[in-house]
């Protein structure tokens, strides 16, 4: 008495309430309804579990489940008797598992309650039900791993209902013991059994798991398992299962072919390339690509035959492996086929050419160069741009002045990646005897490039090479060089070309201000914007203003925003105007959100100036 009236103490310093009061409470519970007292009474049950004061819960409890008016309450009940209940519980539960309405209430707090007398009830009542109660209660014997139920769940791996069948295979998988494993062995193959086995094998000693492996990886059984099995086997004892991934290579299946190919090539190393002329295309391209994943260097030869082979397939995976594993005295046969074949072939030779790790690959490229014919030369050169090999600038200058108009300009895109300030003055002699518009577009490109990689980026070799050009093509791709190259010390040169007698100077002069990489020439671009005379010119003159003026710079969004606006006065058609409403959206401000609205009245942008006024409304909202 004494004990009870402890835990009605103990209650309520817990919960702050009667237990008797709170089960008369959920006794009405519905689904849906106020569920805190449920939650008060299962809070109750956790505190009390593996107490002295349990059983006296437990005994409220059951009496609650007897006088429990809805399902939603007898649920809950149960769960409170699955985290409290004993011996006491399992008498009560154990009738009501052959009651379909409320079997999977009793049959989860019985799985819980667990202990000899709980399995003994879920065993007893298995034979007198049927399913979904009799599959439910196999489930929870297997998760109990009841060995005495072994038997009678071993009948049930040939019912006709395809869920108890498999809830039998995988309860028996859970079980484990040698009993669960002859009744799986015993039963007739099917995909919950095969995985059942599977299961068991994971967790069987070598010598057991060899024997359940060897049986599953017959042809008998489903691709996964036959799969999943070799896998396995391999694991336990590679030397027996051997012979049966050899096997697999040649059976025909791709998804057999590819394990064999990652088992064998783990545990034979290069001696799997002795089955590549055995087995179909697609296993010698994977038993290819699973030597290259090893990463081992006898691959090589392998990879060097293979890329002489007649499939195609074959030798595009051989020549991507010696992108990894390849050495320098690849490169005459890399650079070879890259100038013979095309497609994915060419691509993965020139990837190889690129990619040789081998540090003596640089020196037998350049080595390789000279003597070389054309389309190999191209590739070579190709080779050396990708490798970025900065001591091959002097040989690329030679080669950029090739009688083959190909090999110069390969060897010009190549410098783009090598050149420095050394070879300007070369590359800007080259530009200015480039044969035509192409050549020297690429040479621009180049010369750029050169001089931006070198410190202070100098500009006086362009500089003096436009001083004394006297074709305009020439002088319009050295400006188009200054321009690229971003040192101001070439905007003096620039501005005097504005002034020039020829007008592809003058519009050369303009474009070079426009693209200029700071935002240095923004009042030339302003003054030419709001110069009288060609209407063309203005308009490329404010279109270069605007894409400098949002170039980012230590100007406040004020500022910049302030250029924007400037812009928009000077505008005259809807385009640039639209340029200006795109950009000002980008500088979230109170400026910028006046320059939109300053255009809403405008018929011709108004939906834009609405766009860019919306954003920058909601974009202002979000700072403080």
């Amino acid at each position: 008495m004494k004990r009870v009236l402890l835990f009605f103490a103990v209650s309520a310093v817990l919960s702050g309430a009667d237990p008797k009061v709170l089960i008369q409470q959920v006794a009405g519970y519905e689904f849906g309804g106020d569920p805190a007292a449920v939650r008060e009474l299962e809070a109750l049950a956790f505190h009390t579990a593996g107490s002295p004061e349990a059983p006296a819960l437990e005994k409220l409890l059951l009496a609650g489940l007897e006088t429990a008016r809805t399902m939603a309450a007898k649920d809950a009940l149960c769960r409170d008797l699955a985290i409290i209940g004993g011996d006491a519980a399992v008498s009560r539960l154990a009738p009501l598992l052959l009651d379909p309405v409320m079997a999977e209430m009793a049959r989860y707090a019985l799985e819980r309650i667990s202990g000899a007398q709980a399995r003994a009830a879920l065993r007893g009542a298995l034979a007198r039900t049927v399913p979904p109660v009799e599959t439910g209660i196999v489930v929870s014997l297997g998760r109990l791993r009841d060995e005495a139920s072994v038997g009678a769940i071993r009948k049930l791996l040939a019912s006709k209902d395809a869920f108890t069948a498999a809830a039998a295979a995988d309860a028996l998988a859970n079980i484990r013991g040698p009993a669960a494993r002859d009744a799986l062995l015993a039963a007739p193959s099917t995909p919950a059994v095969s995985g059942a086995l599977l299961r068991i094998a994971e967790r069987s000693n070598p010598a057991e798991a060899a024997g359940l492996y060897r049986r599953l990886s017959s042809a008998g059984q489903s691709e996964a398992v036959q799969v999943a099995a070799l896998e396995g086997w391999t694991r336990v004892d590679p030397k027996e299962a051997a012979p049966q991934l050899h096997a697999a290579l040649k059976s025909g299946s791709p998804r057999l072919q590819g394990m064999a190919v990652r088992e064998l090539a783990r545990i034979e190393g290069v001696d799997l390339a002795r089955e590549i002329p055995n087995v179909p295309e697609l296993a010698r391209v994977q038993i290819i690509a699973a030597l290259v994943d090893s990463g081992r260097s006898d691959v090589r030869p392998v990879l060097v035959q293979g890329a002489a082979g007649e499939s195609e397939p074959v030798r595009i995976a051989s020549l991507n492996g010696l992108a990894k594993l390849g050495t320098a005295a690849d490169i005459p046969m890399l650079a070879g086929r890259a100038a013979a074949a095309t497609g994915d072939e060419q691509a993965a030779a020139r990837a190889a050419l690129g990619g040789i790790p081998d540090t003596a690959a640089d020196t037998a490229i350049l080595q390789a160069l000279p003597a070389a014919e054309p389309k190999t030369k191209v590739e070579l050169i190709r080779a050396v741009g990708a490798r970025g090999i900065a001591s091959a600038s002097d040989v690329l200058l030679g080669a950029a002045a090739d009688s083959n108009r190909a090999v110069r300009l390969e060897s010009v895109r190549a410098l783009r990646e090598t050149a420095g300030s050394r070879q300007v003055p070369a590359l800007v002699a080259l530009l200015a005897k480039a044969s035509g518009d192409s050549e020297r577009r690429e040479l621009e490109r180049t010369v750029a490039a050169a001089i931006s990689r070198s410190p202070g980026s100098p500009i006086a070799e362009v500089v003096k090479a436009y001083q004394s050009a006297g074709d305009a093509g020439v002088r319009a791709s050295l400006l188009n060089v200054m321009s690229a190259a971003g040192n101001s010390e070439a905007l003096p040169v620039v501005r005097q070309a504005l002034q020039d007698s020829d007008a592809d100077i003058r519009r050369a002069a303009l474009n070079a201000l426009s693209a200029w990489p700071t935002p240095a020439p923004l009042d030339d671009l302003l003054a030419l914007a709001r110069s009288a005379g060609d209407a063309n010119r203005r308009i490329l003159a404010l279109r270069g203003y605007i894409k400098l003026a949002q170039i980012p710079s230590n100007r406040s969004s004020a500022e910049t925003a302030g250029l924007l606006k400037t812009a928009m006065a000077l505008a005259t058609r809807p385009e640039e105007k639209r340029t200006v409403l795109a950009a000002v959206q980008k500088v979230v401000c109170p400026e910028s959100l006046e320059v939109a609205r300053s255009a809403l009245e405008d018929p011709a942008v108004a939906a834009e100036a609405q766009l860019a006024a919306t954003t920058l409304e909601r974009e202002l909202s979000y700072v403080k």
